[in-house]
């Protein structure tokens, strides 16, 4: 019998000792902003062109073989972003930081020490990025200028 009651001790010690260490680690949630979501689904490596979409008289070869590169600090917030192989779209500096405001069907990202473009629309899947913006053009080789829309589609790398 003493046996028992001993076992039967040292079982609710155990029990209650489990218990509290339960409550002691407790998992924290945190909520994200909405800024927070579109820019982690942005984050990464975006390349390999394609359903591009120039107005008239502007090749698509404008895109080049274009690399975009968002990055998110340790909050999940937007910080750099990189643009390679496309300096008609972005420029030879291609580097700057970037802020995003909508949701993933629909935001708009802006960009920071980047030129000529400097403001897009994005959509994005799991696998895709499609932008599109509005910028004015020249055709070096004929002179000819305009305005248009632009879109294209890159894929997650």
């Amino acid at each position: 019998m003493k046996l028992n009651v001993r076992l039967i001790l040292m079982l609710i010690v155990a029990g209650t000792a489990g218990v509290v260490s339960c409550k002691k680690d407790k998992l924290t949630h945190e909520v994200l902003s909405p800024e927070q979501l579109v820019s982690g689904r942005l984050a990464g490596t975006w390349t390999s062109p394609s359903n591009i979409v120039t107005p008239d008289n502007v090749p698509s070869e404008i895109f080049g073989t274009m690399r975009l590169v968002f990055t998110t600090d340790e909050s999940g917030n937007p910080s750099k972003f990189l643009a390679q192989d496309c300096p008609i779209v972005f420029g030879n500096a291609g580097a700057g930081t970037w802020t995003v405001a909508g949701t993933q069907d629909s935001a708009l990202v802006k960009l920071v020490g980047v030129e000529p473009l400097d403001e897009f629309s994005v959509k994005v899947t799991g696998s895709t990025l499609t932008l599109s913006f509005y910028m004015g053009w020249e055709n070096t080789d004929t002179k000819a200028t305009g305005k248009g829309d632009f879109k294209v589609t890159l894929t997650r790398q």
